[in-house]
């Protein structure tokens, strides 16, 4: 036998040993964080626990396709518009966004926008606001756009993702 092939083969027997002992008291870390201790035997929940052991259910946002039908600046806060938004409701809904720097006057009035309908209502700098309109932005935030309501969807129309069947919340609480 080689006695430099022997001497090989034990090192990386070793090096695997160490690889697995590793792995292991790495995998029993993160096992025990997800129970909600830490790797020291403390009783803090780990990162995030709760929300990695919730599951996320989009059915209960109901989100609306609405019309805004009129948008002015808002009274107390250069930052944000005061938008009238119609949901097919009968009364438009007042909502607080902070678009200004994203769009004009001109870009919200009429524009087609899907709106978060069960959120809590609020005031914003002394502002009501019932609702939050949908949008998305780029990385680096840049560039921020409305989401847009499907093609011919009617105003009011509850606006679902697919897999997702059961009926919104009643009102959505701030965590």
């Amino acid at each position: 036998a080689d006695p430099a092939a022997a001497g090989e083969a034990a090192a990386a027997k070793q090096m695997t040993n160490r690889k697995d002992k590793k792995a292991e008291k790495a995998a029993k870390k993160a096992a025990k964080a997800a129970k909600g201790g830490d790797a020291k035997g403390g009783d803090k929940p780990a990162k995030g626990g709760d929300m990695a052991k919730k599951e996320v259910d989009v059915s209960c946002l109901n989100i609306r396709v609405g019309k805004i039908v009129s948008v002015e600046k808002h009274p107390n806060a250069d930052a944000l518009y005061v938008e009238k938004i119609d949901l097919g409701e009968g009364e438009p809904r007042q909502v607080v966004s902070g678009l200004v720097k994203f769009k004009t006057e001109e870009q919200m009035l009429n524009a087609r926008v899907l709106v978060l309908a069960n959120v809590k209502p609020s005031k914003m700098r002394e502002v009501a606001s019932q609702g939050m309109v949908l949008c998305a932005s780029n990385e680096d935030h840049t560039v921020v756009d409305f989401v847009s309501p499907p093609e011919g969807a009617p105003l009011g129309e509850r606006v679902t993702v697919a897999g997702f069947d059961g009926e919104p919340d009643e009102g959505l609480v701030p965590k």
